[in-house]
Formats: C-alpha cells, sequence, structure tokens
C-alpha cells in the first residue's frame, strides 16, 4: 500500500524466471522477464504523493501535489481497467493533501494523515462510498489519534503504511517530529475508533512500502533518521487475537544483497517512496528513490526476489523513472496486470499510466 498502502499493495504470476549474478541491481545484459506497455492517461493534472486504493475490480486515485501550480490537491478519480478509462469521483472534501495513506475496507476507501500546502502534518481520516449517488460519497470518520493516550502532535502525521488484512486495516509508521513505527487498528462504525496494536518490526520509518499477499502484510524500506531502512519484516494476522494480543512480526532478509547466512542474494536495493502491488500470491516492487525505473518480482514462500522489465527501457515508447508513484493490480478480460501512475522525479510530476504483463517478453509491447 503504499504503499495502496494503496499503500497502499501489486502483484502478478510469474511466468517466467532467469538466473542472475549480480546482488542487488538487474542485469542490462540479460532479457528480464515481463512486458510494459503504456496505457490510458490518468485525466487528473500531474502530480506525485498521491494516494490510490483499490474496490473490487477498480482503482480509485487522488490527491498528491502538483509542482507547477505549487498546490496540493483533491480531486479524486476512477480507474476501469476494461475500458482503460478515467471517471471522476466526488473530490476529497478534507485538506488538500500530499504524502497521505489511504487502504480499502468492507467495500469502501478510506483516507487520512498526509501534508497540507505550509508542510504541516494532518490527522483527520475520510471514508469513501461508492455506491451512493453517482459520483460516491465522502464521510468524516474518527481522526487518526492515540486513542485514550497523550502523545501530542504525534497523531498527525505523514508518510504512513497501511494494509487491509483478514478483513482488518491497519495505518502505522510515518513521520511527525521524527520517524515512526507504531501501529493502529481502525474499527469501524458502529466503533469508529482507532486501537493500538504491535509495533511494526524493526526499525522505525517513513515513505515505507508494503506489500499483502495472502492475508499477510510485507513491509520495508523508507527512511529513519536520514538512512534508508534495509530491514523487512512480515505480519501475520494469524498471530494476532481480536484482542490484540499476540506476536504478528517476523523477520525475513534485509534487503542488504546477503541472506541470514551472509550468502549472496539477489534484492533490491532498499529505497522509500516505492510502489507495489499484489496478483495471484506474487509481489511486485516498482520504482522509488532507488532505481527509479526498477521492477522487482518477490516471492514470499522463499523469501527471494527477481529482476523484471523496466518501463524506462521499453520501445517505442519510454517511462520516465519515478517516486511517489501509485501501483495496483487489476484484471482485463480474466489476466491479472499490474499498474504505475502519476510520481514525481525532482520537480516533474507525471500524469502517465503503465501496465505490466507478467508474463509478457519484451520486445512485447505497443
Amino acid at each position: 500500500m503504499k504503499y495502496f498502502s494503496f499503500a497502499a499493495s501489486i502483484l502478478f504470476i510469474l511466468a517466467l524466471q532467469i538466473g542472475l549474478t549480480s546482488c542487488n541491481s538487474p542485469s542490462s545484459t540479460t532479457t528480464l522477464p515481463g512486458a510494459w506497455d503504456k496505457v490510458g492517461d490518468f485525466e487528473g493534472i500531474p502530480r506525485g504523493n498521491a494516494v490510490g486504493f483499490m474496490i473490487g475490480n477498480f482503482a480509485y486515485v487522488g490527491t498528491g501535489f502538483n509542482y507547477e501550480g505549487n498546490k496540493r490537491l483533491r480531486d479524486f478519480w476512477k480507474y476501469d481497467p476494461e475500458g482503460d478509462s478515467w471517471f471522476q469521483v466526488a473530490d476529497f472534501p478534507g485538506t488538500p493533501r500530499s504524502s497521505a495513506v489511504a487502504f480499502s475496507l468492507n467495500g469502501k476507501g478510506y483516507v487520512g494523515t498526509g501534508l497540507n500546502l505550509a508542510g504541516q502534518p494532518l490527522r483527520d481520516f475520510w471514508v469513501f462510498d461508492p455506491t451512493v449517488g453517482a459520483k460516491g460519497q465522502w464521510t468524516q470518520i474518527a481522526d487518526f489519534s492515540y486513542t485514550g493516550l497523550s502523545y501530542g502532535s504525534d497523531s498527525a502525521r505523514y508518510g504512513c503504511i497501511a494494509f487491509t488484512v483478514g478483513s482488518r486495516s491497519f495505518v502505522g509508521g510515518g513521520h511527525s517530529l521524527s520517524s515512526l513505527k507504531d501501529l493502529w487498528e481502525y474499527l469501524p462504525a458502529p466503533a469508529n475508533v482507532w486501537v493500538q496494536r504491535p509495533s511494526i518490526g524493526g526499525s522505525k520509518r517513513e515513505n515505507a512500502f508494503v506489500m499483502v499477499i495472502d492475508d499477510k502484510a510485507y513491509v520495508g524500506g523508507g527512511i529513519d533518521n536520514g538512512r534508508y531502512v534495509t530491514d523487512f519484516y512480515k505480519f501475520d494476522i494469524a498471530n494476532l487475537a481480536a484482542d490484540g494480543t499476540g506476536s504478528p512480526w517476523s523477520r525475513l532478509n534485509g534487503l542488504t544483497g546477503k541472506d541470514a547466512n551472509g550468502n549472496g542474494v539477489v534484492q533490491p536495493k532498499p529505497r522509500d517512496l516505492a510502489s507495489t502491488f499484489t496478483i495471484n500470491g506474487i509481489g511486485y516492487l516498482a520504482c522509488g528513490s532507488i532505481g527509479p525505473g526498477e521492477t522487482w518480482q518477490y516471492t514470499p514462500s522463499n523469501d527471494t526476489w527477481v529482476a523484471q522489465y523496466s518501463f524506462t527501457t521499453n520501445a517505442p515508447v519510454s517511462g520516465s523513472g519515478r517516486n511517489g508513484a501509485i501501483g495496483f493490480g487489476l484484471s482485463v478480460s480474466g489476466k491479472s496486470y499490474g499498474y504505475v501512475v502519476t510520481g514525481s522525479a525532482g520537480n516533474l510530476k507525471f500524469d502517465d499510466c503503465w501496465q505490466f504483463n507478467p508474463a509478457g517478453i519484451e520486445p512485447d509491447n505497443k
């Protein structure tokens, strides 16, 4: 998510794997699996650090920052992959913002936290119901906060992660006065409260990535005190009781280029502002502050990574490397694809949308 966490999350079926000799970067001489195609541009203005969530087989993308206009945004758009079309839905009614967080739960989308135009962190949260009216309806819910505690302004933050597993949704980490690693579960109406849960494994982190695969969340990357975070953790909802007790976090191979025994392994370098999506039990990590055009496939069963084809080397149309983009996985005519849309590269903000076919082989493009 988000990292959807749509944060977010990004995932595909991998039909082809290859051997690589590099420990931390895609090979420049080997044909990599997967094929990218440019599809219909996002219809809002270009932006970075937006949010996205999925409801059914539709993606929703909105908010963010446009550098040229020096403005945070509040418009929201729905993407239909079958028609490769974007439709504007109801504007987000809260303060225009970037670096917010989003998740979906029970057929509704949730958006909150982030930065306003003055660069101040926010704590308000809103829920979107696509079934109300022609363009859906937003309703404010409980602010993200330390329920019953007195931690001051730390409840307002940006750069969080969010994920939904086992019909339960969580938000945590990010930055307020410093990087954070706390985790909170949202209990929807009639409770409408945030309840603290066991903190994110390992380091504090902001602008981390999260992938949700088979009701488990995988959290990595991000920044802590100006340094890239290398540790990588799994969250297993089966180890978290309804009352919040338990030990849901377990450590995986960190993004260090080495396994637990010190042997060299193929991995992406640690980064922040990456995009992820999930499809059929395989996770994908794309772009980010390091390797902004890269794509990596993650297999949870053996905790391994495989480099994929990059849309920055696509022909005849290539994309620009970026960070702060939105990723999501959707189906078209029964086939699963991944998508990356919007994002930033310095002062440049993007409105293009790219589709990844995990079974494709370049040059297999349009």
